[in-house]
């Protein structure tokens, strides 16, 4: 039973390998920034549980909450066309983890995401560095996740 949860982890381990050097070569030389498709999969999942109650799975803003909200969740497919056509990733980094005020998401003497996340990631064997490094990721993928829904 072991070698086959050891073979699992080793094919598994592989495909990720394979498909993270098949995404590094296909950019390789364009000047692609695109994050890899698994952070952005993962940032959808986030999205997904998290975000579209408020900002719709297709981020317009029309979760199925936003109705009863008294201040309206924002249209993040607009995000990069509001900014100059330059996608704003540090402030919706902030946003997200909690260093930049939205009134909707509360206030921010315990950043909302940044706190919930981390709460998640607490573990008998996780340290706090590490689960910062969780953190992060988590918010750079969802980010990521956002960036895909902007307007072209």
């Amino acid at each position: 039973m072991k070698h086959r949860y050891l073979l699992l982890g080793i094919l598994a381990g592989s495909v990720i390998l394979m498909s993270a050097e098949a995404l590094a070569s296909s950019t390789a030389g364009t000047g692609a920034t695109s994050a890899p498709v698994i952070a952005v999969e993962l940032g959808r999942e986030d999205f997904r549980q998290y975000c579209a109650a408020c900002h719709g799975v297709s981020g317009r803003g029309d979760g199925t909450i936003a109705e009863f909200m008294t201040i309206a969740a924002a249209d993040l497919t607009k995000l990069t066309k509001l900014n100059s056509g330059i996608f704003p990733r540090e402030r919706v980094v902030h946003v997200i983890d909690g260093r930049i005020d939205v009134k909707v998401h509360g206030g921010r003497d315990m950043p909302v995401w940044g706190d919930w996340f981390d709460a998640e990631a607490v573990s008998p064997d996780t340290d706090v560095a590490a689960r910062e490094t969780i953190v992060s990721e988590r918010i750079n993928a969802l980010v990521s996740y956002i960036e895909t829904l902007q307007e072209k």
